[in-house]
């Protein structure tokens, strides 16, 4: 978490002092509330950094967890190109980058997964900053991790291939570093 954390502050001082000012998104997954009345809980934090009207970078953190005690957790998180092709509020997300860690903590156990992701989303903007974006994920869509996907399957009773969200969040200008 803090190897990520240093990560989105290097990108964001980075983008300042070569693209001028840029605009910073926070968002959650709001639908996940949802799995509270399921027996896996997934949660969703992203923050994305746009680096031209086009191309973005967004840094994701999700956890995984089933309820109970000594049950499965998976961390996973990555670096994703977020492209803008046809207008500011349509967006395909491809990852460039991801990884996750699996906790057995009921055998003491840790597995690490290299994992691949495609989305699209569209987001409506409102005043003051807030946005909500409706989004389709499909995990691994070439079909290359087959049986490590199979494996956070078999850990978790709910491990959806394809899921809708629908993020809420928050954007904001970052100021210029160049005056």
């Amino acid at each position: 978490m803090k190897h990520a954390a240093t990560l989105l502050i290097l990108i964001c001082i980075g983008t300042s002092l070569v693209f001028g000012s840029s605009t910073l998104e926070l968002k959650t997954d709001c639908a996940s509330a949802i799995s509270l009345f399921g027996e896996t809980i997934p949660l969703r934090i992203e923050a994305q950094l746009e680096l031209s009207d086009e191309f973005g970078l967004m840094l994701p953190v999700e956890m995984t967890a089933e309820k109970g005690r000594d049950q499965p957790i998976y961390l996973e998180t990555g670096l994703f190109l977020a492209y803008r092709p046809f207008s500011k509020e349509a967006t395909i997300y491809a990852s460039l980058i991801q990884m996750g860690i699996l906790f057995e903590r009921r055998y003491g156990e840790q597995r690490t997964f290299f994992l691949n992701e495609v989305g699209f989303g569209h987001t409506f903007r409102f005043p003051l900053g807030l946005l909500i974006e409706p989004r389709i994920t499909i995990k691994d869509p070439n079909s290359i991790f087959k049986n490590d996907y199979q494996e956070l399957k078999d850990a978790f009773s709910s491990y959806p291939m394809i899921r809708f969200a629908l993020y809420g969040g928050w954007s904001f200008t970052l100021p210029s570093a160049i005056h």
